[in-house]
């Protein structure tokens, strides 16, 4: 079997020093060194490649995504570039030329930007923008959206109905539904959309790992439904289950662990591991349903807690899971939400061995800061949204809370971890624009609170090695060392801490993937 030493390079190591070769054999690492070291090693391999100076990272770890939602938002409706209604009516018409579709479905859309001040006088507003077929597009946070009329019959709703929560679906002067809708509603008329076939989600998904692996991304952290499985099983039956995915299902499937245990029995653990379990404790912040400890601007509210908090079932579950020595993940972004998860978890007894995460943990606290390390809580969180986040906190939250946006990096000189991820497909799913946005703090709207500035060290730490701990796998991957897996990127362009860092979009890829037991 082939074996190749890798000589003259920078090597990044996640304690902050550079090494300059390394060797891999079956996969694996088996040597970490100097060029001198890897000198008297040359006669063990068959191949020797020259970086020739190049940097080489461990392979990217992204630490929080949707991967077959966002497979499927990558043949959709893609409205991210969107700034007003007639460019909206124009993507629509172009999408329509270009497809064949019996619902139009997008995502990404500022909905606060380009429906701000819009009429509540009339009846569903999205109608004038079109009514041909059902229509449901999102916004950019996933926790609320737009749908035409159409779309709210095929869902079976009306004002009149029973079946959604009303304070979720914006209601006209008139008494009828205007086409806005958030959060469970959302769900209501989604599945009224028709499914993709497992085809077209396996498909779908193929094409998305390529494009995971064009930068340089080779474990995830997946957001998963329970009936991905069926996908990802699909893929290992046919070879193309090419990425490490530690998969997150719902809190509500605790019950049910052991059957997708058993469904994915054939699946190498190296390619695919149930990690643990999802909740959400509350919503999003554009969407104005995430939960501060103050009312959001010009409103009586400051957010929601989701049905499975208020019911009080999560710490029924939470009890359940960490007694059962599995992780759990808690989405919550608003102040308040951020610290009644830390309480929730404070009160386990595995927190800190279990390495329970708060997903996003979005605007914290300076009086939780420290609580994070001293729990051993993880910050699972995605600078890259700071791209809406940094001008829809002006609009949307007191003066008093704007400090606090994204401001996890404050949580490190007490002990606590950050782990990156994009939430894909709410945002691309681009590392070093995710790095970018944490290390320089800029946005199209200028510079957003730098007392926040993550070091660049620290984010290729949050990318590699702390995501690797966040999935109980620091052992196999993670850093270029001795022994773990050979999942390694290899740049194009240096590194370092001026904006030379705004360069580094386009890399050429190496990877090596085995056959290590995940842990």
């Amino acid at each position: 079997m082939s074996s190749t030493l890798f000589i003259n390079g920078k090597v990044w190591q996640p304690d902050g020093s550079f090494t300059e070769s390394f060797g891999v054999k079956n996969g694996h690492f088996d040597f970490s060194g100097t060029d001198a070291e890897a000198d008297s090693l040359r006669n063990n391999y068959t191949e020797i490649i020259n970086l020739k100076g190049r940097l080489v990272l461990p392979g990217l770890i992204d630490g929080h995504l949707h991967l077959v939602n966002g497979a499927l938002m990558m043949k959709r409706l893609d409205c991210s570039k969107i700034n007003s209604i007639d460019g909206l009516k124009d993507a629509i018409s172009k999408y329509l030329r270009d497809n064949k579709v019996s619902w139009v479905v997008g995502g990404n859309l500022d909905l606060n930007r380009l429906f701000a001040g819009h009429s509540k006088q009339a009846g569903n507003v999205i109608d004038e923008i079109f009514s041909e077929l059902p229509l449901y597009i999102t916004n950019y946070d996933y926790h609320s959206a737009i749908c035409n009329t159409k779309a709210l019959v095929a869902a079976g709703m009306n004002y009149k109905t029973d079946n959604f929560p009303k304070d979720e679906a914006e209601v006209s002067t008139t008494g009828d539904l205007t086409g806005f809708i958030s959060e469970s509603v959302m769900n209501v008329v989604y599945n009224a959309i028709p499914p993709a076939t497992l085809e077209e989600k396996v498909n779908a998904v193929t094409e998305c790992i390529a494009m995971l692996h064009k930068y340089g991304i080779t474990s995830v952290s997946d957001i998963t439904l329970p009936e991905d499985i069926e996908v990802y099983i699909e893929l290992w039956k046919r070879d193309k289950l090419k990425l490490r995915i530690n998969s997150y299902i719902p809190f509500t499937e605790f019950e049910n662990l052991q059957i997708y245990k058993d469904k994915i029995s054939l699946i190498s653990k190296d390619y695919y591991t149930i990690s643990g379990f999802k909740a959400f404790w509350d919503g999003a912040l554009g969407s104005e349903t995430a939960l501060f400890s103050h009312n959001y601007k010009g409103s009586s509210s400051s957010g929601l807690k989701t049905e499975i908090v208020k019911s009080g079932r999560i710490y029924e579950l939470a009890k359940q899971i960490d007694s059962a020595g599995m992780q759990m993940i808690i989405h919550a972004i608003g102040d308040k939400a951020v610290n009644e998860v830390i309480e929730l978890y404070a009160g386990l007894a595995n927190t800190k061995m279990l390495r329970h995460r708060i997903e996003h943990s979005q605007h914290i606290k300076p009086d939780d800061y420290n609580k994070f390390g001293n729990y051993g809580i993880l910050a699972s969180v995605q600078p890259i949204h700071l791209k809406y986040d940094a001008h829809t906190v002006l609009e949307k939250l007191p003066d008093k809370l704007i400090p606090n946006t994204h401001n996890y990096a404050h949580i490190m000189p007490y002990g606590g971890m950050l782990n990156f991820g994009t939430d894909f497909p709410t945002v691309e799913a681009d590392p070093f624009e995710n790095i970018r946005l944490a290390v320089t703090r800029i946005t199209d709207d200028g510079e957003f609170t730098p007392q926040h500035k993550i070091s660049l060290h620290e984010c290729l730490k949050a990318y590699t090695i702390n995501n690797a701990y966040s999935n109980h796998n620091e052992d196999a991957v993670g850093s270029i060392s001795k022994g773990k897996v050979a999942d390694f990127v290899v740049m194009d362009d240096g590194i370092t801490e001026t904006n030379e860092l705004l360069k580094m979009l386009y890399f050429r890829l190496s990877t090596y993937l085995s056959g290590i037991q995940m842990k």
